[in-house]
């Protein structure tokens, strides 16, 4: 094997952690094996020789990479690209396709064919992972080969069939919105009684552990134990009294509940509780939480509701401010209180540490909560994720505050990032916009007709292709009103009750009207025939406008006509 060091120094590492070496990608079908056994297979020759024709662009690869950590990116970003990086190279090797500089774009055009076979075939992968891995690999292709241009690894995509799918916000009803925030704040309340029960009395204490959450429900952490509500007096002979009494009993003072395994879970319990708070009260990302050290925060008073968090954050130029309530400072500052008298804080000075039993972890370990998890699903309780919890403060500031720029600045985003990737809709929030953008275009005033009109300052204007019989728009005439291109309909059951009414007075002045011989039609009838139009326009608009304009046609044949009219109809009937 050739003398190179294709290794990531920068990519810190636990003790059961294995190295990323891109020497890997040499040897044919090696990426399949772990690499915690890879090289050592490739040592023992499994993996056959060198392929000579890879080392061009492997290093190209590596030299990527190394420009990736000079920039400061994320190290679980670079880890990510990596992981899709392997898993290229194994469908590489699976069907031995070449790979060199010459070759890389064209067998990259063959693999989004298969990612596209397994979203459509396969049905094992969704068709935006299979974008988001794509794009990936296009973008490390485009920079191995230093490709010049604004995107070129986009340019490489698009002379593929891969297409970014098209991302479905999920609408919110306002049932909806209103359950979910109510499963938040009880989520919220079950890791504050889990925070303040799990004290180092307790944790020390007698097996299980139960934290009553409210009058109806209890959170049981059973800490390994196979039969955690198993009655002690069922157990009958007296080896398997004292394994259960051994396995139930509390720590001695000369024990150490950091070195005690049934104990771990408890700690990270309370850790991962904490963390969860943390970032429901701060609205920090996961990744800068569990990065924190106890030293690199402080306090500063921002007024009677706020206190200010000051974190560097490397994704947004300068200094980010988070920010969280008054009286969550005290319940952090029980929490650090609480990291001394466990015993943390002698060897482990993050925040946010993690208890591995045999295993030390790297720094940058990722948190996925396997263990809170677990607990709440056994006890049959709702889990937000760290970034479930983001989104719902983030809609929360957003309907609260209608304010799109406070929003972002609150949880250290730009404008455009909170509304692409965080904003929810919701259907009151929606229809009360939707209000106030025709309220704002579209004003209505009383007119003197049924309906409504946009100008206050009574000016008509004449629709097109009017009636010559027709009356004209004056803003007194309610008849002119209605061949007014100012004029608005009104969608309730009583204006179609009112153009009904309004239509039969109409008739009724008709059946009084003696013809001359320069008016041979009488304007009523041009009233009639435009009430009957805006009546079958609104009846066909919807199942149960029809069943507006049904009804008030019964109410007049019935002889209920609308008040406004009533006392006209009146009048003119006696006199027909």
């Amino acid at each position: 094997m050739p003398d190179l060091d294709l290794t990531f120094a920068q990519i810190p590492l636990g003790t059961h952690q294995a190295v990323w070496d891109l020497r890997v990608l040499l040897f044919k079908g090696a990426a399949r094996i772990r690499r915690n056994l890879v090289m050592e297979a490739i040592n023992e020759g499994k993996c056959g020789n060198i392929i000579e024709e890879r080392v061009p662009f492997v290093l190209r690869l590596h030299e990527v990479f190394n420009v990736f950590f000079a920039k400061g990116s994320s190290v679980h970003t670079i880890i990510n690209n990596l992981e899709v990086l392997w898993r290229f190279y194994i469908w590489i090797d699976n069907n031995s396709m070449p790979i060199t500089i010459e070759t890389a774009i064209d067998t990259f055009k063959d693999w989004t064919e298969y990612l596209l076979a397994r979203v459509k075939n396969e049905k094992n992968i969704s068709s935006r992972t299979a974008y988001k891995e794509a794009s990936k690999m296009a973008k490390l292709i485009a920079k191995a080969l230093d490709i010049q241009g604004p995107h070129p690894g986009k340019n490489i995509l698009l002379s593929t069939r891969m297409r970014l799918p098209p991302k479905k916000k999920k609408v919110l009803s306002t049932k909806d919105s209103r359950e979910k925030l109510a499963e938040t704040f009880e989520f919220g309340n079950t890791l504050t009684k889990v925070c303040n029960s799990l004290d180092v009395q307790t944790i020390r204490g007698k097996l299980p552990i139960n934290i009553e959450i409210n009058e109806k429900k209890s959170l049981i952490i059973a800490c390994g134990l196979r039969t955690p509500d198993k009655d002690s007096s069922k157990v009958r002979s007296k080896n398997d009294i004292k394994k259960f009494e051994k396995a139930r009993r509390p720590l001695l003072d000369s024990e150490n509940v950091l070195e005690s395994y049934k104990r771990s879970p408890l700690i990270n319990f309370r850790i991962e509780s904490e963390l969860l708070i943390f970032i429901a009260q701060t609205g920090m990302n996961l990744t800068q939480a569990t990065g924190l050290e106890k030293e690199s925060y402080r306090w500063k008073s921002d007024g009677d509701s706020f206190e200010v968090f000051r974190v560097y954050k490397g994704r947004r130029g300068g200094e980010a401010i988070f920010r969280c309530f008054n009286s969550y400072r005290e319940h952090l500052q029980r929490y650090l209180v609480w990291l001394d008298d466990i015993g943390f804080s002698s060897f482990d000075n993050r925040l946010f540490p993690h208890l591995a039993r045999s295993i030390i972890p790297s720094k940058d370990f990722r948190r996925r909560f396997i263990n809170s998890k677990e607990i709440f699903k056994r006890n049959d309780l709702t889990f937000f994720s760290p970034q479930e919890l983001r989104n719902t403060r983030i809609n929360w500031l957003l309907r609260h505050t209608r304010d799109v720029d406070l929003t972002a600045d609150l949880m250290g985003h730009t404008k455009e990032v909170l509304l692409r990737n965080y904003e929810k809709p919701q259907h009151q929030i929606a229809g009360i916009e939707i209000v106030q953008f025709h309220n704002a275009i579209d004003t209505n005033f009383p007119s003197p007709g049924p309906g409504v009109c946009v100008d206050l300052s009574h000016q008509p204007e004449t629709m097109n292709e009017f009636p010559k019989s027709a009356p004209k728009p004056d803003c007194i005439s309610p008849e002119g009103c209605l061949f007014c291109t100012k004029h608005r309909d009104v969608m309730t059951s009583d204006y179609c009750w009112k153009l009904a009414s309004h239509a039969y007075i109409k008739k009724l002045e008709t059946n009084l009207y003696k013809p001359s011989e320069e008016y041979q039609v009488h304007p009523a009838y041009s009233v009639i025939n435009i009430i009957f139009q805006k009546l079958n326009a609104i009846s066909e608009s919807s199942k149960v406008r029809a069943i507006w304009v049904k009804d008030a046609n019964d109410s007049v044949r019935a002889g209920r006509y609308h008040p406004n009219w009533d006392g006209y109809i009146q009048l003119l009937e006696v006199m027909v």
